[in-house]
């Protein structure tokens, strides 16, 4: 069923883009899209230039998005000012969470980008449907049923890229072979990375191995019908990380996954989606770099094998009516989380950090989106979710007699029954005004409840502990923004408040009988507020020269102690100028950040920086040959949103002086793309 949506065609820069003009050509240094809301982007990561990590590296390219790094893979998106499970990540239509507690394999390690056919990123709540919190946004990886006929029974896309910093090498296939009735889709992609090197030459903890693949058995026996079966693995291994204590030797992902989708009419459809993912995730602080001693000159050998199961549900109803749009529908989303952390050197389980965690949400939702006339839509939803959550080890002893409710106990006095159950409301109401045939003003309020996930909740070790009381954080959102487009001129302007009540903050205390006396890092509710605006545009000034640029800013406020909130990104933007003609392209890229000294506890301040990229792509039948720098004057620096080195880097530990560096992106990278389409 179509959307009746006005929508706004763009094209969206992904090398370091912002939204650029809706008469510009589809190709690698650019790639079609368009947004059906204001503050909603889709794109394509199927012709996506320079090499990235993951997809949260190259997710960061795109207004309002950053990313948290702890190494060369598995960096953290941040949408907002938020994390975790407040931003709502999905994978071909349900969730993944990861195995480690300190976050080393969000969801979108295990998003393998060229296997999607689109990618949606929404900033705020502009949906209901895919569960409760997703405050800060959603994040959805797509891939759809191809379109295939008697006369094309096959296509696809394959590809490889090359990266000189760390020798990063990728190879992809996108297959799909079938008829008008049913297909069958294989998908695979293969990295591999060395350390990489900063502006100065210094080698950094960073190198990574990712091996992934899935296959889909679809049936498609009328036109609105899909049937679709599919099975997905990844494989990764070595994973270093130069701002952890521990890299992770191997994380393994499996996943089973249905989907039924079915039009009665024109104007009635079912949407159903049935995934179960299992992920077994080994972390360990030996296996890729030299363990610490203990007093007595021997290694201490530790590890930490964790195991993380993730079901997702969802049925939704969609009703067209003469004016208005229905959605109505059901969640279910339920995890558990085991994890261990063991010494190897005596063979002994020391803590049950994760002590057989559960965590289900099951909720309810409607939407109706009202088209008033030609001008005018208001948009408005309600949901409602009853959240649990248990540790059913807590009272469990390990060999080393740790029990983790005697850390909560210590920690927050919580004792007895450590079952949590709450109800989460969530709603939003949404307006959009037409001034003209191409700009679009709208507003939303929102709410949305995000309740503590497993670590916030039930993490146990000696120095650092999770809160079994923490209330669900509630946040309440306006939203504002005006989208153009006229002629060759194009641009985005948005504002944005959230208040946040019981806003779950990880502080550190000193608590007697714990950690030897050294600070403990505990969880929190306070309360909060986060507002910012983001900017974008893009100017074609000539028939083959555009313009592009893009800013956001983010400020986030601790209302109870004072001071700023933690993984707070400075002002950071874009200005880009692209040659763009028939058969080839090229486009200089000069990124830039303001320094930030609004510190959070533990974080270091870091200097603002400019940089600059360059990119080319050829053309030739079905190939694309691209080639480019990423960071062309080899400059060092580092992003704010950073895991702190603090000498967990092997190359520096012992240094003294690197206690307190940030950890530094990659210096200047040479890279080489090519890829053929059929």
């Amino acid at each position: 069923m179509n959307s009746r949506f006005t929508r706004l065609p763009m094209v969206i820069g992904i090398a370091f883009a912002a939204t650029t003009a809706a008469n510009a050509q589809t190709n690698t240094l650019i790639v079609e899209g368009d947004r059906t809301l204001g503050g909603e982007t889709q794109l394509s990561p199927l012709a996506s230039p320079a090499p990235a990590a993951d997809a949260a590296e190259w997710l960061r390219r795109l207004n309002g998005v950053e990313a948290i790094r702890m190494g060369g893979h598995g960096l953290d998106p941040v949408i907002r000012g938020q994390q975790g499970n407040a931003l709502n990540v999905l994978i071909d239509g349900g969730y993944v969470f990861g195995g480690c507690p300190n976050r080393m394999d969000p969801p979108t390690a295990y998003a393998p980008l060229q296997s999607f056919d689109r990618v949606i990123v929404s900033r705020g709540v502009t949906t209901l449907q895919h569960g409760a919190g997703g405050s800060g946004g959603t994040i959805e990886f797509v891939r759809e049923a191809p379109t295939l006929t008697a006369d094309e029974t096959y296509q696809g896309n394959v590809g490889a890229k090359y990266g000189e910093n760390g020798d990063s090498t990728g190879l992809y296939a996108n297959l799909s072979a079938g008829n008008k009735t049913g297909y069958l889709r294989f998908f695979g992609e293969r990295q591999t990375a060395n350390d990489y090197e900063d502006g100065d030459g210094r080698r950094i903890h960073s190198g990574f191995e990712t091996t992934s693949g899935g296959l889909t058995l679809g049936l498609t026996p009328q036109e609105g019908t899909e049937i679709a079966l599919g099975v997905e693995s990844v494989r990764e291994r070595d994973v270093k990380f130069a701002g952890s204590g521990m890299d992770s030797p191997e994380s393994d992902n499996d996943t089973v996954r249905l989907r039924l989708d079915h039009a009665f009419s024109d104007t009635l459809r079912v949407e159903n989606r049935l995934q179960y993912t299992r992920i077994d995730h080994v972390m360990d602080n030996y296996s890729l770099r030299m363990p610490p001693k203990m007093p007595n000159g021997m290694p201490m050998k530790m590890r930490s094998p964790t195991e993380s199961d993730t079901f997702t549900l969802k049925n939704m109803w969609e009703q067209q009516f003469a004016n208005s749009d229905l959605r109505l529908g059901i969640n279910v989303l339920q995890n558990k989380r085991d994890a261990f952390i063991v010494n190897d050197s005596s063979n002994t389980v020391i803590f049950n950090s994760w002590p057989d965690v559960t965590t289900r949400q099951s909720g309810v939702f409607a939407e109706l989106d009202h088209y008033l006339n030609q001008d005018v839509t208001l948009s408005g939803g309600f949901r409602v979710d009853y959240s649990q959550a248990s540790a059913d080890a807590a009272y469990t002893a390990t060999e080393a007699g740790n029990v983790a409710a005697n850390f909560y106990q210590n920690a927050y006095g919580v004792e007895g029954n450590l079952d949590n159950d709450s109800v989460l409301l969530g709603g939003f109401l949404r307006g959009e005004l037409q001034l003209a045939p191409n700009r679009t003003l709208y507003a939303s309020l929102s709410r949305a409840e995000r309740d503590a996930d497993a670590t916030e909740r039930y993490f146990a070790k000696g120095d650092w502990v999770g809160n079994p009381s923490l209330d669900a954080e509630t946040h309440q959102q306006i939203d504002i923004g005006l989208v153009s487009q006229q002629g060759n001129v194009g641009w985005e302007m948005s504002a944005y408040a959230d208040r946040v009540n019981d806003y779950i903050l990880r502080d550190r205390q000193t608590i007697s009988g714990m950690n030897k006396g050294n600070p403990v890092s505990v969880y929190r509710n306070i309360d909060a507020t986060l507002y910012g605006v983001e900017l974008s545009g893009e100017w074609r000034w000539a028939p083959t020269w555009e313009t592009r640029g893009q800013l956001s800013w983010v400020r986030g406020d601790n209302l109870d102690d004072g001071g700023t909130l933690a993984n707070i990104a400075p002002l950071r933007g874009q200005l880009a100028q692209f040659y763009l003609d028939d058969n080839w392209e090229a486009g200089l890229t000069a990124r830039f950040s303001d320094s930030q000294s609004r510190l959070a506890l533990g974080e270091e301040a870091t200097a603002g920086y400019v940089l600059l990229d360059f990119e080319a792509a050829w053309y030739w039948n079905n190939v694309a040959f691209r080639a480019g720098a990423l960071n062309l004057l080899d400059k060092t620096y580092s992003d704010f949103l950073n895991r702190n080195r603090n000498a967990n880097d092997p190359f520096l530990a012992g240094d003294s002086a690197s206690a307190g560096l940030p950890l530094n992106e990659p210096g200047r990278s040479v890279w080489l793309g090519v890829d053929y389409a059929f």
